[in-house]
């Protein structure tokens, strides 16, 4: 029988999931999400569609990533959070997304430039990009975790971003922040380009 803390736990993470579906942040199968609980980890399934996931999809594992309850596969990304949770004992969640606009940024090679933007500079500070590797991959654990000490959001060169708190809710906070910012930036760069023609 699962502890009063997981249950709650992964109660919140169902919640955040469909918010970052429903604000399309993700769609499907994308993106993923832990907790941290002592030394256990629970983490979104691989492959499971988060506007739709239940709770009992979760999968929870130790600091290793060796599964100790649920039936499904960790996700993907479990070794991108692991290293997360190693380089900063303070973290306590990971969201994962494929968030458009933030992406758009980075695929268009203008990084994200909070300077820019009061309230993306007090909130979020620098947000690194670590280099591409391969999704799911040690290697693209490495890169993520080399950036981890410039602030609590990283862009993932050609893959989305990834944002870590002291709990679920300031690190789904982090990145719908990202993302709104993101589309600002976006719109500030339509608009200077307008007045270049």
């Amino acid at each position: 029988m699962k502890d009063n803390t997981i249950i709650n736990h992964n109660r919140e993470i169902v919640t955040v999931c469909r918010q970052l579906y429903h604000k399309g942040l993700l769609a499907g199968a994308d993106g993923n999400v832990s907790v941290k609980v002592g030394d256990k980890i629970i983490t979104t399934p691989s492959g499971a569609h988060k506007g739709f996931m239940q709770e009992d999809d979760l999968v929870v594992t130790d600091l290793t990533g060796r599964i100790v309850e649920g039936n499904g596969t960790p996700s993907s990304e479990l070794a991108m959070h692991l290293a997360i949770y190693e380089a900063d004992p303070e973290c306590g969640a990971v969201v994962h997304t494929h968030a458009p606009n933030a992406l758009a940024l980075s695929v268009a090679g203008t990084g994200f430039d909070t300077g820019r933007l009061a309230e993306a500079e007090m909130l979020l500070g620098e947000v690194p990009e670590a280099p591409y590797a391969p999704p799911g991959t040690e290697e693209l654990a490495r890169s993520v975790a080399s950036c981890v000490d410039r602030g609590p959001v990283i862009m993932l060169q050609k893959h989305g971003a990834v944002s870590r708190g002291r709990n679920l809710m300031e690190a789904f906070c982090l990145m719908e922040c990202l993302e709104h910012n993101a589309r600002i930036l976006l719109m500030v760069e339509i608009l200077e380009n307008r007045r270049a023609f």
